[in-house]
């Protein structure tokens, strides 16, 4: 049986959604995976870089079929990439990368049935960062509503 020292373990982190707005954030994750029609489909794991929430993270898929090559396209511009022309992507030229990542608020029921909302990015959910820019505040619609 394990034994474990809870007093150096941080607790549970706050689980509730991000108020809806742009953030600047560090793609800090890329998961390779597969959609369920097949086709292939990056997991990309964003952390806020600066402001309330940093710290935080938001969610997105990238998903490399042909319905989706337009959106896939403008994240990897809106990350820095050149998309003008042919590119060997991997997974390891995304990460490190930056940029503005707007989310909304919707709501789902998780699977045993109980209402809870989670954050999604918007298909053109994306602005280019600049690196003078990263420690800009999120502009949070929610702090526009006070």
């Amino acid at each position: 049986m394990p034994k474990v020292d809870f007093s150096k373990i941080d607790d549970v982190q706050d689980f509730s959604p991000l108020p809806p707005g742009k953030y600047p954030c560090r793609l800090v994750e890329v998961e390779e995976a597969k959609t369920q029609y097949d086709d292939e489909m990056w997991k990309l794991r964003f952390q806020v870089a600066s402001g309330p929430h940093a710290g935080r993270f938001i969610f997105d898929n990238l998903v490399f079929s042909e319905a989706a090559m337009k959106r896939a396209k403008l994240i990897c511009s809106r990350l820095g990439l050149d998309v003008s022309g042919s590119l060997d992507l991997t997974t390891e030229l995304l990460k490190g990368r930056t940029c503005l990542v707007t989310v909304d608020v919707e709501d789902y029921e998780d699977q045993q049935g109980k209402a809870k909302k989670r954050n999604v990015v918007a298909f053109a959910g994306y602005e280019r960062l600049e690196q003078t820019d990263e420690a800009a505040e999120p502009q949070s619609e929610e702090a526009d509503a006070f």
